[in-house]
């Protein structure tokens, strides 16, 4: 069976280019998608902060929820610090020569020209007592170690920047505020570089590192030192069995090189995890494009499986014989795919590190492992999609064999219905959900909707197709005469090929339109709450760094012209989302002074509710999924894993980009660690506008890492952030739109190249090139019309379920009518132009030729 499918690969050379295209984009993919995946796992920070360690051990980060085979864990932003204790007992193990602890801070230089100065790459700047310099190890290129409290040691690429040489003064930034420090000396680490790659490093006499962390005895991470003549391996294995039965974690290797980069690392996770996602909708959209590709390729070849059941080939022979073709088609895409899916993955690479998704150090890896993942998919994709496509046509009776050739069978059987109902009516579940649901977590399930939606659509495409095609075949044939007559008559006899061509545009339009829809819905409107939730008149934000330092809200209450000042600190709170634990935002306000800058929507209760102790808001999409009321209780964990039980205050609408859950910030108090606000709103007094104005440019000449701003900036900038933030989805449905692209183009031309005989006799009987390339643009113009209604009434289905989800009201509102329009007119003439490209191909033979052809 195998040579025959080699065999009918060679006769059949358009229908198997056609699928063979087909499966090379799914293949490409899902190589491109496990590239980055790869890449992600493997990459790793380009100096190990914690390289001259052996192993670095710190409490477990992760909140642990349930227990046995139903235990959830869920990372803390404010893990669990090492206790002195504890690092005495790591001290006492066999083998360690010593044990240096390490409490990262933020900490941050001024140059002389009133600039903060980040870490290398824009990364952050952090400060260590100086014991951690060995850690890396820094080793001192000039100067000495900091002794006493105003004395600091820069690495050597902060000093460069900073122009400052030991024995020089700068102001240093930290959470305490701005403080002047004599440069003792200058470090650098291993390898003859200047600093750590994506980030600064500052080293502080002890007890000054001691009291700006916050840590006191206490560590983050505890790095542990061989002794002499014992291995990293050994002390390891000694370690993790001293540790063993705590909540203590011993990292050796990658996870250790991680855990000295925590910021990029989680970039590399993010990085990650944001193609795992892509590859499986893209699996899900590749049964669809391989099986409409292979369904049409077979549905052209009905007369030649008719006359092989007529001369006895079993049901089962033709199926062997189509998978054989399968097998050919995946083995013969396997490699290109993969060697198209590398500049692919490169491509997104470049996006994601210039959006400042992905760090440097995000290196790509090819390798085996991507080939065979990818193989194996394309054919396993390729193999389900064949049998999909062959079971009707090889189960005909060898009896009905020719006849079936001539008419062919009914295209809509009982299963398909079934399948398509069942399809319908999960689709219509999930979007019920989401509203029940609500906010981003509603809408990201939308993605689900959309897929289920398009595979009732892609099954019930020949129903469709027949109710759709009359009134569209009808207008354009009543409008065009004799070319269109021609084309609604051909539309109306050819239902399976129509419907796979329709199948196709239904697919594009569907997918393209969530991917326009939905995002700009979400992004439109996390920019509107952003910008109707704030009334202050000013607003101070962080200039290249971190956070404010608590003492410039204090700075800011003793302008003049000014009446209210509130600051903002964000956090998080482990709540429940759809019954399993999970991240949510939440913030941390003063309650007597942010009902004056901030304007909530409340639905329900008070915002002074929560100066009551135990008492939150919470946002109308997160109480709306739990059935919470005012007076409702519920359980939830802190950043630091605090659990608390908490009582709902009030109920408020704009929670979109800021917070579903809302703390008085003394009820916070000792749970958040870096002592830094995310910005602080201020209010004017009544005509005192002006002075204000001119009192915090004063502010910002003092507190270099102040930026003060009007709301309406403010918004602006906090719309660039959401679009950056949005990068990556687009990126992903952009691929995904591609792929759906290709079925259309692919479907397209070979429905009509298949045609050659038809428009042989059509010309034969008289008919011009000229009135040939007209009927079929009137057919592509009916596909068209069929593809884009039923595509377009699924991407506004997910558009009103995206409103349902984020305003309550399921209305088709925030539509982007010229994107709209421009996705409706690129469609279009994507199909006109495959199938005049196509058209071209078919006519170029004599009529005469084709028709002789066909005699012999």
């Amino acid at each position: 069976m195998l040579a025959l499918a080699m065999r009918t690969a060679r006769t059949r050379k358009v229908g198997f280019l056609g699928s063979l295209a087909a499966v090379l984009v799914a293949v490409t993919l899902i190589s491109a998608c496990v590239m980055m995946i790869q890449s992600g796992a493997r990459a790793t920070p380009a100096v190990d902060r914690f390289g001259a360690t052996a192993a670095v051990v710190r409490a477990d980060p992760g909140l642990h929820v349930g227990s046995g085979d139903n235990e959830e864990v869920v990372p803390l932003d404010q893990p669990p610090r090492m206790t002195a204790e504890r690092l005495a007992k790591l001290r006492a193990v066999p083998g360690v020569a010593d044990v240096v602890a390490d409490t990262p801070f933020y900490a941050q230089v001024v140059s002389s020209r009133g600039v903060p100065l980040p870490g290398g790459g824009d990364g952050p700047s952090r400060g260590h007592g100086w014991p951690a310099a060995r850690l890396t190890p820094f080793e001192l290129s000039a100067g000495h170690a900091p002794t006493a409290g105003t004395e600091v040691v820069l690495d050597a690429d902060l000093a460069r920047r900073a122009a400052v040489r030991p024995g020089g003064q700068v102001r240093v930034v930290t959470s305490g505020g701005v403080r002047p420090f004599t440069v003792s000396g200058i470090a650098r680490p291993p390898g003859g570089r200047e600093g750590l790659p994506s980030q600064a490093a500052l080293f502080f006499a002890p007890r000054t590192a001691a009291r700006l962390s916050g840590a006191g005895n206490a560590a983050d991470v505890a790095g542990v030192i061989a002794a002499p003549g014992t291995t990293g391996a050994d002390l390891a294995g000694r370690l993790r069995a001293a540790v063993r039965g705590t909540d203590q974690q011993v990292l050796t290797g990658n996870r250790r090189a991680r855990a000295g980069a925590p910021e990029t690392a989680e970039k590399l996770e993010y990085s990650t995890l944001l193609f795992g996602p892509m590859a499986g909708i893209g699996g899900f959209l590749a049964v669809f494009v391989i099986g409409g590709t292979l369904g049409l390729s077979i549905l052209q070849r009905r007369r030649e499986i008719a006359l092989l059941r007529a001369i006895g080939t079993t049901p089962w022979q033709i199926r062997r014989m189509i998978a054989g073709e399968a097998v050919v088609l995946a083995l013969v895409a396997a490699a290109p795919g993969y060697l198209l899916g590398i500049p692919l993955a490169r491509l997104l690479r470049a996006v994601l590190i210039d959006r400042g998704l992905a760090p440097p150090e995000f290196v790509l890896a090819t390798g085996p492992l991507p080939l065979l993942v990818a193989g194996g998919a394309g054919l396993a994709l390729t193999l389900v999609s064949a049998f999909t496509a062959v079971r009707q046509a090889s189960r005909v009776r060898p009896a009905e064999a020719l006849q079936e050739a001539a008419r062919p069978r009914r295209t809509m059987t009982v299963p398909r219905i079934v399948l398509a109902v069942v399809m319908l009516a999960g689709g219509l579940a999930i979007l019920a959900l989401t509203q029940r649901v609500g906010g981003e977590v509603g809408v990201a399930f939308l993605a689900l909707v959309v897929m289920l939606l398009m595979a009732a659509a892609a099954l019930l495409a020949p129903l469709l197709t027949r109710l759709l095609e009359r009134p569209a075949g009808a207008m354009i044939g009543a409008v065009t005469m004799t070319t269109g007559w021609l084309a609604h008559a051909n539309s109306a006899a050819a239902v399976r090929r129509v419907s796979s061509a329709a199948a196709a545009i239904m697919i594009s339009v569907a997918m393209a339109g969530y991917a326009l829809l939905v995002t700009a819905v979400l992004d439109d409107t996390t920019a509107a709450q952003g910008r109707d939730r704030i009334v202050a008149d000013r607003i101070l934000l962080p200039r290249d760094a971190d956070g404010l330092p608590p003492d410039v809200a204090d700075a800011a209450r003793r302008l003049p012209g000014v009446e209210t000042v509130s600051p903002m600190r964000g956090t998080m709170f482990v709540s429940y989302v759809l019954g399993s634990p999970d991240i949510v935002p939440a913030q941390a306000v003063d309650p007597a002074t942010a009902a004056r800058v901030l304007d909530l929507r409340l639905r329900e209760g008070a915002l002074n509710s929560i100066n009551a102790p135990g008492t939150v808001l919470v946002s109308r999409t997160h109480a709306g999924a739990h059935n919470w009321h005012v007076g409702s209780r519920f359980r939830g964990w802190l950043a630091d894993g605090t659990p608390m039980d908490l009582q709902v205050g009030g109920i408020f609408d704009r929670s979109l980009g800021w917070a579903d859950i809302v703390f008085s910030q003394r009820a916070l108090t000792g749970h958040l660690r870096t002592g830094l606000d995310d910005s602080v709103l201020i209010r004017a007094r009544p005509g005192h506008a002006a002075e204000l104005d001119r009192a915090l440019n004063r502010l910002e000449h003092d507190r270099p890492v102040v930026r003060a701003v009007h709301r309406q900036a403010a918004g602006e900038a906090a719309e660039t952030s959401i679009q950056q933030n949005s990068t990556g989805t687009y990126l992903v449905l952009a691929v995904l739109v591609a792929l759906t692209a290709v079925s259309l183009v692919n479907t397209l031309v070979m429905g009509t190249t298949a045609r050659v005989r038809e428009f042989a006799l059509l010309r034969a009987v008289g008919a011009s090139r000229r009135q040939l390339v007209r009927m079929i643009t009137w057919e592509t113009a009916i596909v068209t019309a069929i593809g884009v209604l039923v595509g377009g009434i699924i991407a506004c289905l997910a558009l009103a379920g995206a409103n349902g989800a984020l305003s309550g009201s399921m209305r088709l509102t925030g539509l982007p009518v010229p994107r709209s329009l421009s996705l409706l007119a690129g469609v279009a003439i994507m199909s006109l132009a495959a199938s005049l490209m196509a058209s071209a191909m078919a006519l170029t033979a004599r009529p005469i030729d084709v028709l002789g052809g066909a005699r012999e």
